[in-house]
């Protein structure tokens, strides 16, 4: 009987260590991609639910707006990187997005970080997922056009944004005279890039 008692206090007693070391899940703020942009500061270090466009392709991966937005930046830019644990249904989800590149219409959850540079492009702003709660749309983009679910004409575009692209990286090289030709060569692909609407632009 006092072996059966023992066993039954060792079983309980690792139940409650066990309880007491899973830390609870902090719930995310619903929160607009307007908002996030005007603002991202105010969201730092803080768990947030976001309905977006994710745009990804060769070492892009950032939101976009599913509608327009008037009072913030338009070179406003959110990076996205996944959260290594990534949960089974998330993972789901992300094997729908199509391959290589993409956008796709999605809800994400996960935690907003500022104060430094996160991307390529000089991102400032990350959000790292930690759940995708849901996956609406997909497309993969065409050279010259949008998809319709796709808000038209809410940032940037041609000329003076890839201008604007080629200054920002080519300004990241070395003073160097020999990157002189480094410099020409990424401003003429960003500028062909535009003539034929690509959609790094």
């Amino acid at each position: 009987m006092r072996r059966r008692l023992s066993t039954l206090l060792l079983v309980l007693l690792g139940c409650c260590l066990t309880g007491a070391g899973n830390k609870p899940e902090v719930v995310p703020q619903d929160i607009t991609y307007c908002q996030l942009a005007r603002d991202p500061s105010a969201f730092s270090g803080k768990r947030m639910r976001i309905r977006a466009i994710y745009l990804y392709f060769f070492e892009g991966s950032r939101l976009k707006s599913p509608t327009c937005c008037s009072d913030h930046d338009p070179q406003m830019q959110i990076w996205v990187d996944f959260d290594e644990e990534l949960e089974g249904s998330s993972k789901r989800l992300l094997h729908k997005f199509p391959e290589g590149m993409g956008e796709v219409l999605v809800v994400f959850v996960g935690k907003i970080e500022t104060g430094k540079v996160y991307g390529p492009f000089g991102e400032r702003v990350r959000l790292v997922v930690d759940r995708i709660e849901k996956f609406e749309k997909k497309a993969k983009p065409d050279a010259c056009q949008d998809s319709s679910w796709v808000p038209q004409n809410c940032e940037p575009s041609g000329m003076l944004y890839c201008a604007g692209r080629a200054s920002e990286l080519s300004s990241r090289l070395p003073e160097n005279p020999l990157n002189q030709s480094n410099r020409v060569s990424l401003i003429l692909i960003l500028a062909t890039k535009w003539m034929t609407c690509a959609p790094l632009c």
